[in-house]
């Protein structure tokens, strides 16, 4: 199903934001490149943008700007949490250490988590509290978010977990497309990646 569009004009009108300040948000790179879509209308072309995504945005930077810099909400929004390193002993200030240790059963991981380690555990601490999955089936997605944590990118994702016939399978949607709709599964969870980035970015 396509993303309904909201045409640049509209958007203007809609949110009260100046074409200049769109541009200047943009350039600061707190909305894509990708979301600026050019189109052939009648009278030449047109900037359209995905409507749910772009209001979404421009009410977040509206909200934020005052509290931050333009630098700092362009980091807040990307799916990015830098080249940084997280010692253990500040880790179980945030997240109880009986999961950490459970978690480093199934990541080899020593005093100093990397990024993809820091990214796994938070999603290890999720998915242990939803009390629906089994350790085994925590396991096997925790590490495959560790190996794969690299190739998220300023896409939208969201990780589905299902149940059929007993069995837990998951996937991952990306930019709100669902390309699997089986109504026979049983959904366990959504968990909003970029929420999730977004959480590890606080701490």
């Amino acid at each position: 199903m396509s993303e309904e569009l909201i045409s640049k004009k509209e958007l203007l009108d809609l949110t009260g934001i100046s074409y200049g300040q769109l541009y200047r948000w943009k350039r600061k790179d707190l909305i894509p490149e990708e979301w600026f879509i050019k189109k052939s209308v009648s009278t030449g072309q047109e900037t359209f943008f995905p409507r749910e995504k772009i209001i979404e945005r421009i009410d977040r930077i509206i909200e934020l700007k005052d509290e931050a810099s333009l630098d700092e909400l362009a980091y807040r929004f990307s799916n990015t949490i830098k080249d940084i390193k997280i010692t253990r002993s500040y880790l179980v200030n945030v997240i109880r250490e009986d999961i950490i240790i459970k978690f480093e059963e199934i990541i080899d991981v020593q005093n100093v988590y990397e990024e993809n380690n820091i990214f796994a555990l938070f999603l290890y601490n999720k998915l242990i509290n939803l009390g629906s999955l089994s350790l085994l089936e925590i396991k096997e997605i925790v590490q495959i978010a560790n190996k794969d944590y690299k190739l998220i990118d300023n896409k939208e994702y969201e990780l589905i977990i299902k149940r059929k016939l007993g069995v837990c399978y998951f996937y991952i949607n990306v930019d709100k497309i669902n390309l699997f709709n089986d109504e026979d599964s049983i959904l366990i969870a959504k968990i909003n990646i970029n929420e999730l980035i977004e959480e590890i970015k606080k701490v």
